[in-house]
């Protein structure tokens, strides 16, 4: 694998072969092939996700389907952490949708998981976490392992995502 075109590879952690939905929390990853990702995150069978048009407050399962229909290259990161769903709904209250770098899909999930206010991209959200030992593992759908990491950019290209969702 070419790790330089990657800002964070999984080779390190270890591949949890099955999804369940109460291991605790769960860090969604969706798109791990563009620039930039998307993130949501679950504790339970409830899956939170600020997008440019609104929330998601859907079901796992429902989350599940729709990667598995859409072939969509995502990785889901058990985290060691002890949340309760309601810290999480409490936390994504505070968004109506994503419309820039301090309000994109990583805002609320910095907030639940009490990660530093100058975390602005995945990559360093992901850098934090394993720095803490707060990931336990991963398991990822639709992506070879040799292309799975997170690809490189900058808060530029997030900033031109939204607007161009926001057109």
């Amino acid at each position: 694998m070419d790790t330089s075109k990657f800002d964070f590879t999984f080779n390190h952690l270890k591949i949890i072969s099955e999804f369940n939905e109460n291991d605790g929390v769960w860090l969604w990853i969706f798109h791990v092939d563009k620039v930039p990702p998307h993130v949501g995150i679950s504790q339970g069978n409830f899956f939170f996700s600020l997008k440019s048009n609104g929330k998601d407050e859907i079901p796992v399962n429902k989350v599940l389907e729709i990667i598995e229909n859409k072939e969509i290259k995502s990785v889901l990161l058990n985290l060691n952490y002890n949340i309760k769903t309601v810290g999480i709904h409490k936390a994504f209250a505070q968004y109506d949708k994503a419309e820039n770098i301090r309000t994109s899909c990583l805002a609320p999930i910095k907030n639940v998981l009490n990660a530093p206010e100058n975390i602005l991209k995945l990559s360093d959200l992901l850098s934090f976490l394993n720095h803490n030992n707060a990931i336990a593992g991963y398991r990822h759908f639709n992506v070879n392992k040799n292309k799975l990491g997170i690809l490189k950019y900058g808060v530029e290209d997030i900033e031109r995502r939204l607007n161009i969702l926001h057109v």
